[in-house]
């Protein structure tokens, strides 16, 4: 009996442990399954788009993340039914909001009427956009706005209705949020890789839209130190042929589900899917990414963007580049006199958006060797200071610098330092006549050797210039004879040299007068005279001999 009571215990005991081990295997092999499929399967779409229907709040869609389409398919919203669809969106950020599809009829017939309603996150109704059946609402803050602009942070929901009074038909549509980003501005986005379980959060996939029609665009990402980047991705979302609501291009529709035609579409947020008409990766963390795409047709063009993390985590910024015009550097503060006191700024400015960095390379001789100065940046504008340098000295330099558009832009330039000459001239007497001499004395400073001199005489009719050279002690003397009356203005010019700036005298003025009448006419007056007293004889000979 004893050793039955044992064996009976023995067995219940080994039942109660298989009961246990029974329901461990159904409470913690169900989520073991969850997630490997959730590893393996799950998309983007499946983890961050849930759709509830005849649930206590009505028909309505979760999007946790404004980048997915929403599909629905014919007699899912019937006629006077609704459909809720809840999107978070930020405030003052601007998004792409519309709704079209095969309801979509501009002819004489159409069919259905979905009318959409917008509620901000107080529940309270915002907007309402109520066009004729088969035309596409214009879903932006207001009538004339091509985007929508929250107010405020929160979940936005937008109602989708079945206008019953005007509608006879329940025909496919496509619900549509995603961010629309201007080009040629920077954007600082946060992205976080996948965890261990390959499980994405919020900020690993994330998507852009834009609008460009330039034929070129570029698409530069700075990633920081602490994350590794899966890819980045560009996708070409329309074509001329696409559907244009106020003023924006919807992209061609089976392109939102990851449909391909050419090189149009293929939209994906998932790391194994189609990658677009350019994308590039991280091989290491902190390493940069840029895109390059030219497009083949014209007019507004329609672009996805789409950023993948793979590890770590940190913000990324992220420039969308069309501009592609001569941009330059401008001369905005240039040396004119340099003298060897002086220290030097050298500014330049931008012709096109504001400078990100600059640098200035200069030389004192002859780019043997060559001194580097990291410029300061206001805005377009850089600037640098050279040091003081002695006479004589050529400074020759390079600017290169980058602006917030990734353009290189650079310029070069020299200046020569020299010191300053004064030239002063005095004329010995303000007053001669007319045949005089007009006597000069002048000393130009800052020159211990005999240099040239150039003196210009000018006077109403005429203008002479004449050479001399100062002696050593820098004094120069120079006659000039006049030979026409009036106010003659002299003024003496030193041209400069190597290590001396040119110089100007002041002017002086000399007035040249006629002689007196006497002494103008002298000649004849004593011709006269003589004449006279030759006549006078003469008369006074023949009397006498008539006597």
């Amino acid at each position: 009996m004893m050793n039955l009571k044992g064996a009976k215990t023995a067995v219940r005991k080994a039942l109660a442990l298989l009961a246990i081990a029974f329901v461990a295997t159904l409470i913690f092999s169900p989520l073991a399954n969850v997630k490997a499929e959730t590893a393996t399967e799950h998309s983007e779409y499946q983890q961050f788009v849930h759709t509830y229907v005849n649930s206590e709040n009505g028909n309505w869609t979760s999007v946790e993340k404004p980048m997915f389409p929403v599909l629905f398919d014919d007699a899912q919203i019937g006629i006077g039914a609704n459909w809720n669809i809840v999107e978070p969106l930020l405030a003052n950020h601007s998004y792409h909001v519309y709704c079209y599809g095969a309801w979509v009829n501009n002819g004489s017939t159409p069919k259905t009427d979905y009318d959409i309603y917008v509620y901000n996150p107080r529940g309270t109704l915002e907007s309402e956009h109520t066009e004729a059946a088969g035309l596409p609402e214009h879903l932006g803050t207001r009538v004339n706005d091509t985007f929508f602009t929250p107010a405020s942070s929160g979940n936005y929901k937008f109602v989708i209705t079945n206008d019953a009074r005007q509608s006879n038909g329940t025909q496919q549509a496509t619900f549509m949020v995603i961010e629309n980003i201007e080009c040629d501005h920077w954007y600082t986005h946060y992205v976080e890789g996948k965890n261990r379980y390959n499980f994405s959060a919020s900020s690993t996939s994330w998507a852009y839209e834009f609008v460009s029609e330039s034929p070129r665009v570029e698409v530069y990402v700075k990633v920081p130190d602490t994350l590794d980047m899966y890819e980045a991705r560009l996708y070409l979302m329309s074509n001329p042929q696409s559907l244009i609501v106020n003023n924006a291009p919807l992209p061609w529709e089976p392109g939102l589900y990851g449909n391909r035609t050419g090189n149009v579409g293929g939209y994906s947020l998932d790391s194994e899917e189609n990658r677009g008409v350019a994308y590039a990766s991280c091989e290491f963390k902190g390493q940069d990414m840029m895109l390059n795409y030219s497009a083949t047709s014209t007019g507004k063009t329609l672009y996805h963007l789409v950023l993948i993390g793979e590890a770590g985590y940190g913000d990324v910024d992220l420039l969308i580049k069309t501009q592609f015009g001569d941009v330059c550097l401008l001369p905005s503060k240039l040396p004119i006199a340099v003298y060897p006191s002086n220290q030097t700024t050298v500014s330049y400015v931008s012709n096109s958006t504001d400078l990100d960095n600059a640098v200035m390379d200069y030389s004192t001789d002859h780019w043997n060797n060559t001194h580097t100065a990291q410029m300061e940046i206001e805005n377009r504008t850089c600037s640098a200071v050279i040091p003081t340098q002695k006479a004589g000295t050529l400074v020759e330099y390079h600017v290169t610098a980058n602006d917030v558009l990734m353009n290189a832009l650079s310029a070069e330039g020299n200046f020569t330092v020299k010191q300053s000459a004064t030239l002063n001239i005095t004329a010995v007497r303000d007053k001669v006549r007319v045949g005089e001499n007009i006597t000069i004395s002048g000393t130009l400073t800052s020159q211990n050797s005999s240099v040239p001199v150039t003196v210009q005489f000018m006077s109403a009719n005429e203008t002479v210039e004449v050479n001399c050279q100062t002696l050593e002690n820098g004094t120069f003397t120079l006659n000039f004879r006049a030979n026409s009356s009036g106010v003659w203005v002299i003024q003496a010019m030193f041209a400069g040299g190597n290590a001396v700036y040119p110089s100007d005298s002041n002017p002086v003025m000399v007035k040249v007068e006629e002689p007196p009448f006497y002494v103008k006419n002298g000649i004849f007056i004593g011709g006269g005279f003589m004449g006279a007293v030759v006549v006078g004889g003469v008369v006074f000979f023949v009397r006498k001999r008539r006597q």
